[in-house]
């Protein structure tokens, strides 16, 4: 029976000494959580909690019935059912993201860097409504909004212009309450919002040990609705954790912990999913790389320590880059991740579209990256093994010198080998008399023709009017 590949950068050992490790550091020593409605929550619910330094300690007992309450698995919904997926999937499939806070794009239209907009944004989701591999759709930055409400103008641009799940991340403390009012607007009713949570919630913690307002009041409203948490750290290794992999992964993981720890404090069962983000200093520039080895392997490591040591679904930012460019060293970047997390565990893989930076994204490095999504799902597969896919009696029944293109054995199967449209490979000839575009040229023009269909998310009228109206109530309330 074919199983995805697995790679394990940790031994049983690793993961019993990181877990006993992590599970003293909150006890004793605790994570900071600067949101006082949170710390009485918290401390009704059994942690040690001092009031005055706002350290929250968390016992072992706690912690280790927190793991016990969370689900082994969690269904992402969206808009509409039709793209509605469980993690982890039972046939070992990882789904995907697009990237988050993007405030600038690489146009091929200006062909250079300009700043996104609602019109941009708007055109990406329907581009993501589109592209097949790509399963959610994270929130970005319209740089023609005002900086006290961007989010809940993005929010409203998700929303109203793809049925996908979505992923979002606030940006400040005051726009919280606005966000879910936005969902709520958009589901019709609390209830209809717990049954069907449109999003995945994305509070981060700010390395190390912190835990923000708006990140805790983001976690607050998720309880409150059942919205599944993809909770998120964000260490850079050598700068905001140590500067070694094994320390990083140490402190991803008490951080990772701390968050489920909390959001089953707040309601026991509540969805979650542990997000592995890390980044890696370069001593020469102060960059926080994205795609270094060091990045990745801590990744896999934290991947690899959620899924087996703690048996939570594991998100993890795996098409990054550092290239500036849709070019090798974008290609090369965006397999080599993508094929070492999803092996290690991750159940979705976070960052489509994503180019150097943590600000930067292109529309045709998405189409790239949908296919190449496609070519690291079957990469890792695995192979099934039996008597069908043997296929025994064919070669007896070929012989030698024979050949299969007639038999019905592979008239049966010669469909499942994937031909993404940006990789079919042609003859030589062939490539030089079509004006030998390289693979950038080729998605530019795929771009351009799915550009041609796009078009908002068919939504009444009434639900349109009144998600509109909480955005102006916002600019009215929180713009100075």
């Amino acid at each position: 029976m074919a199983g995805t590949l697995r790679v394990n950068p940790l031994s049983g050992d690793d993961i019993a000494a990181i877990r006993e490790k992590a599970l003293r550091i909150l006890a004793e020593h605790g994570v900071k959580v600067d949101y006082e409605k949170a710390l009485q929550r918290f401390a009704a619910a059994g942690a040690d909690v001092d009031m005055e330094t706002r350290i929250v300690r968390f016992p072992r007992d706690v912690v280790e019935a927190a793991i016990a309450a969370a689900p082994k698995s969690v269904t992402v919904k969206g808009g509409d059912a039709k793209h509605d997926f469980t993690v982890p999937d039972p046939t070992g499939k990882f789904y995907s993201t697009t990237c988050v806070q993007t405030m600038r794009y690489l146009d091929p239209d200006a062909g250079d860097y300009v700043e996104n907009t609602h019109q941009r944004f708007a055109e990406w989701c329907q581009l993501v409504e589109k592209l097949p591999n790509i399963h959610v759709c994270a929130i970005q930055t319209p740089m023609d909004a005002p900086p006290e409400t961007a989010d809940v103008h993005a929010l409203n641009v998700q929303l109203q212009n793809t049925s996908k799940p979505l992923m979002l991340l606030a940006y400040c403390y005051e726009s919280v309450p606005y966000l879910f009012e936005l969902m709520l607007a958009r589901a019709g009713s609390a209830e209809a919002l717990r049954e069907r949570p449109l999003l995945l919630s994305n509070p981060t913690s700010l390395s190390p040990l912190v835990y923000k307002d708006m990140d805790m009041a983001q976690l607050l409203g998720a309880a409150e609705y059942n919205v599944p948490v993809a909770a998120n750290s964000l260490p850079v290794l050598g700068a905001t954790s140590p500067g070694t992999i094994a320390g990083t992964v140490l402190l991803e993981v008490v951080e990772l912990l701390a968050f489920l720890t909390m959001s089953q404090m707040l309601k026991p069962g509540l969805p979650f999913i542990a997000t592995v983000f890390n980044t890696t200093m370069d001593l020469g520039t102060g960059n926080a790389l994205l795609a270094s080895s060091e990045t990745i392997l801590t990744r896999a490591a934290c991947c690899q320590f959620f899924k087996d040591g703690i048996g939570v679904p594991v998100e993890t930012f795996s098409m990054m880059a550092d290239s500036y460019v849709p070019d090798g060293q974008a290609a090369a970047e965006k397999v080599l991740q993508p094929t070492i997390l999803s092996m290690s565990g991750a159940d979705i893989l976070y960052g489509a579209g994503r180019l150097g930076g943590s600000t930067l994204a292109s529309p045709v490095q998405l189409v790239i990256d949908d296919r190449l999504l496609a070519v690291v799902q079957r990469t890792v597969s695995g192979v099934e093994v039996d008597d069908e896919t043997l296929a025994e009696q064919e070669i007896i029944d070929a012989g030698p010198g024979g050949h299969y293109l007639r038999r019905k054995h592979t008239l049966r199967h010669c469909r499942e080998m994937i031909r993404p449209d940006l990789f079919v490979p042609d003859v030589l000839d062939n490539w030089v008399n079509a004006g030998r575009k390289d693979l950038q040229t080729r998605a530019i023009e795929l771009y351009r023709e799915l550009r041609k269909d796009l078009a908002p998310v068919e939504l009444p009228d009434d639900v349109k009017r009144d998600m509109d109206n909480v955005v102006k109530a916002a600019d009215k309330a929180l713009i100075n």
